[in-house]
């Protein structure tokens, strides 16, 4: 897997970021944050992407 510049070669572990409790979905981030609740899975896992995204955009302004 491509890492980041900066950051060590490394193995990476992956689990699911997606959880399921009483009718509502919230999902993990890498910094230990629960994010939700939302509707749908669907609706989490768009969040998802874009919270990711924002974080990504963060660390390459900081970078470049």
């Amino acid at each position: 897997m491509t890492v980041r510049i900066g950051e060590p070669d490394r193995t990476w572990y992956r689990s699911d970021r997606m959880m399921h409790v009483n009718d509502q979905w919230f999902f993990t981030t890498r910094e230990m944050t629960q994010e939700g609740p939302f509707t749908s899975k669907n609706e989490a896992e768009m969040e998802l992407n874009l919270y990711i995204r924002h974080v990504n955009d963060q660390f390459y302004r900081k970078s470049g």
